[in-house]
C-alpha cells in the first residue's frame, strides 16, 4: 500500500511539473487533428522554433503587400491603403486575410509576435496598379520594416518597381515575394518582383515534399516551401484551406522574421547578405531549395 501511495504521489508530482513547465514556457499541447489540418505547421516543426528556439518574432516589423486584411481577425500595427491614399485597409477579397494568418496568426501562424504593418494595393479582384504597389513599398520603407512580403507578380518588368526594392534592399530589408502558380509551361516565367535577384522568389512544395505542380519554375525562383491546402482564415474568421506559392512565400516571410529576431539579438547587420548564405546550405529537390528552418536559425 505504502508503494502505491508513492508511486501515485510521483505521478502527481511530475502531472503538476509537466503543467507548471508548459504555463512558465507558454507551451500548449496541440491535438493530433491540429496538425493533420495544419501539415506545413507540422512539416517546419514551428511548435520547436517557437519553444526550442524561444523565437516568435517579437520585435520584428514585418510589411504584408496585398489585399489588406480582416481587422477584426487580424492584429495590425498601422496600415494604408494606397489605392485611394486612405487608412481603409480592410480586406474585400481574402487573400491578404489568408496570408496573415500564416504569418502572424497566434493558432498557426509562423511569427505571432511581430508588428504587423499592412498595406493595401490590391483591390477585390486581386488586381492592382503597379504605381500602387510602388506606393506601398515606399510607405513600408518609411515605417522602417526588417521585411516586405509581397505575395503576388507580374510578368511585365518594371525599372521604377526594380528601383525602389533596390532602396528597400540598401537598407538591408528583406523583400520575399511568390513565384506565379503557372506550372511548368512554354513561354510562362517566374513572376516579378520574384525574379529580381534581390528577392527572395517562393515556390511551394506539397504534402509529400515534392514541387507542387502549380509553381512556376525557372530563373528567380530560389526557395521551396510547403503551399498546398494550407489552412487559414477567411475575412469572416473561419478556416479556410488554399494551395499557391502566396501561402509560401508567407512561411519564408514567417522564418526570415525569426531570423532577424536572432539576429537583431546579436545586433547583426547585413541581413540581406547573410540569409542568402543560410539559404544555400538547404537540400534540393530537382535543382531547387527547399527550406529547412533549422539550417536558417542555426548559429555560425
Amino acid at each position: 500500500m505504502k508503494r502505491l501511495i508513492f508511486f501515485i504521489l510521483i505521478v502527481g508530482i511530475a502531472i503538476t511539473s509537466i503543467y507548471l513547465f508548459s504555463i512558465l514556457t507558454g507551451a500548449k499541447e496541440k491535438d493530433p487533428e491540429f496538425y493533420e489540418r495544419n501539415w506545413a505547421y507540422d512539416y517546419l516543426d514551428i511548435d520547436s522554433l517557437h519553444q526550442k528556439y524561444e523565437l516568435k518574432g517579437n520585435g520584428v516589423k514585418v510589411s504584408l503587400i496585398d489585399t489588406g486584411v480582416s481587422k477584426q481577425i487580424t492584429s495590425t500595427v498601422d496600415g494604408i491603403n494606397t489605392i485611394n491614399d486612405s487608412k481603409d485597409y480592410d480586406d474585400d477579397h481574402g487573400h491578404g486575410t489568408h496570408i496573415a494568418g500564416i504569418l502572424s496568426s497566434e493558432e498557426f501562424g509562423v511569427a505571432p509576435e511581430i508588428d504587423l504593418y499592412v498595406a493595401k494595393a490590391l483591390d477585390s479582384n486581386l488586381k492592382g496598379d503597379i504605381n500602387n504597389i510602388i506606393d506601398a513599398i515606399e510607405w513600408s520603407i518609411d515605417k522602417n520594416v526588417d521585411v516586405i512580403l509581397m505575395p503576388f507578380g507580374t510578368p511585365k518588368d518594371n525599372q521604377d518597381l526594380k528601383q525602389m526594392i533596390d532602396k528597400a534592399v540598401e537598407k538591408d530589408i528583406l523583400v520575399i515575394s511568390s513565384v506565379g502558380n503557372f506550372g511548368v509551361q512554354k513561354d510562362v516565367d517566374v513572376l516579378f518582383p520574384a525574379k529580381y535577384s534581390n528577392v527572395i522568389g517562393v515556390g511551394a512544395i506539397n504534402k509529400k515534399g515534392e514541387i507542387w505542380k502549380g509553381t512556376t519554375q525557372g530563373d528567380g525562383l530560389d526557395v521551396l516551401l510547403p503551399g498546398q491546402f494550407i489552412n487559414s482564415y477567411s475575412t469572416t474568421g473561419e478556416n479556410l484551406v488554399s494551395s499557391g506559392t502566396s501561402m509560401a512565400s508567407a512561411y519564408m516571410a514567417g522564418l526570415a522574421s525569426l531570423y532577424v529576431q536572432t539576429n537583431k539579438s546579436k545586433n547583426e547587420s547585413k541581413m540581406n547578405e547573410k540569409i542568402w548564405k543560410f539559404m544555400e546550405g538547404n537540400d534540393r529537390v530537382e535543382e531547387y531549395l527547399i527550406l529547412k528552418p533549422d539550417m536558417l536559425l542555426k548559429e555560425e
